[in-house]
C-alpha cells in the first residue's frame, strides 16, 4: 500500500485524503483567450475567491477533505492557482495531465508516442518547475466521436497510462456510447482497465450499458452530480445491490468558470454557489436519497473515501 500521496502543495499521508470528490475543476478555459484578453475573459482573482468560498463550505458542511481536479493540460489546468486555491481553503487538491477532446493544432504532425513522453515526463519529475507530480490521467471523447485526432489523443493518454499505472479518467458522451470506442483503443495499447474510470456515468442510467464497463474491470465515475439526483440514486442502488459497491465514485464535474458556456464570466459570478450544481449535491442530495433506498454509510463510504485511495496505488510515480 501507498503511504503518501501527492497532492498540489506536496506529499500527504494516504489516510489524510479523507472523504473525497473524485472528479471536479475550479477552471475550464482557453490559455489563449486567457493570455490575450486578460482579466475581460474572466478575472483571476476573483475566481479564485469563489473556488476558495465554495471549497470552505463543502468542507466545513458535508466533511469533504480532498478533491481531484479533472483537468487536462488543454483545458486551462493552471498549478499555482490550485495551489493558492488548495492553501487557503484548507481542502486537499490532486491534480491531474492529459488530453481534453478539442481537436488541437499540435496534434496533427505529432505521433502519440512523441506526445506520450512529455506527459510521462510530467508523472515522473513533475509539472514544469512547480515540482507537483499528477495523481491522475484524463482523456476525453465528446459529441464528434473518435474522430483520427482525437484517436490520436487516446493513443497518446493510453501510452502514458500504461507506462505510469496512473488512473485514467475517460470523458464520454453517452449518448453515442462512446466507451465502446475508447475501450478498443485501450485494450490494444494495454491499458490496466482496472485504472479506468468511465467517466460522466451519471449520464446514464441503463444498467446493462454499465455494467459492460464494471465487467471489464473499470470504475463508473458519478460525477454530475446535480440537485435532481434521484434516478442517478436508484441507478447506484441497483448497482451495488449487484456487487459493484468497489467500482464507483461520486462527485459533480463542478467548476467556477466554464468559457466554452454561454456565459460571460460577469453573468457565471453571481451564479457559482446555486444549488442546483454545486459542490454540496452529493452529501446534501444525492446521499439521503441513498439512505432513503437502503444504501448503508458503509456502502456510501466506499465510494467516497475507499476507491478513490484504492485507484491511486500501486502508481509509478511515487
Amino acid at each position: 500500500m501507498r503511504k503518501t500521496i501527492h497532492t498540489v502543495l506536496g506529499e500527504i499521508n494516504a489516510s489524510e485524503i479523507g472523504t473525497v470528490l473524485a472528479h471536479e475543476h475550479i477552471l475550464c478555459v482557453s490559455h489563449a483567450l486567457k493570455i490575450g484578453f486578460g482579466d475581460k475573459w474572466f478575472h483571476t482573482r476573483e475566481v479564485i475567491d469563489a473556488a476558495v468560498q465554495a471549497l470552505k463550505q463543502v468542507k466545513i458542511e458535508c466533511g469533504v477533505d480532498t478533491i481531484i481536479d479533472g483537468t487536462p493540460l488543454n483545458l486551462g489546468r493552471n498549478v499555482p492557482m490550485l495551489q493558492e486555491v488548495s492553501r487557503r481553503s484548507g481542502v486537499h487538491i490532486i491534480l491531474s495531465t492529459g488530453l481534453y477532446y478539442t481537436e488541437d493544432y499540435f496534434l496533427r504532425a505529432k505521433t502519440p508516442e512523441f506526445l506520450a513522453e512529455f506527459f510521462i515526463d510530467e508523472c515522473v519529475n513533475g509539472v514544469a518547475d512547480t515540482g507537483v507530480k499528477p495523481e491522475f490521467l484524463k482523456c476525453a471523447t465528446n459529441d464528434n466521436g473518435v474522430t483520427p485526432l482525437n484517436k490520436k489523443s487516446l493513443e497518446t493518454m493510453a501510452i502514458v497510462q500504461r507506462e505510469t499505472n496512473l488512473p485514467l479518467f475517460a470523458h464520454n458522451y453517452h449518448a453515442l456510447k462512446t466507451p465502446y470506442e475508447q475501450l478498443k483503443i485501450f485494450e490494444r495499447y494495454q491499458v490496466n482497465l482496472e485504472k479506468v474510470i468511465i467517466g460522466h456515468s451519471s449520464d446514464s442510467n441503463d444498467i446493462a450499458y454499465l455494467e459492460d464497463f464494471l465487467r471489464l474491470g473499470c470504475f463508473l465515475g458519478f460525477d454530475r452530480i446535480h440537485a435532481d439526483c434521484l434516478e442517478n440514486a436508484k441507478t447506484i442502488r441497483t448497482l451495488i445491490e449487484r456487487g459493484w459497491e468497489d467500482k464507483l465514485l461520486f462527485s459533480h464535474d463542478w467548476a467556477v468558470f466554464i468559457d466554452s458556456q454561454n456565459y460571460t464570466w460577469e453573468e457565471r459570478r453571481e451564479k457559482v454557489g446555486m444549488s442546483e450544481h454545486n459542490l454540496t449535491n452529493v452529501h446534501k442530495k444525492l446521499i439521503p436519497y441513498l439512505h432513503e433506498l437502503g444504501v448503508t454509510q458503509k456502502q456510501i463510504d466506499k465510494a467516497l473515501r475507499d476507491n478513490p485511495l484504492k485507484l491511486m496505488q500501486h502508481s509509478k510515480n511515487s
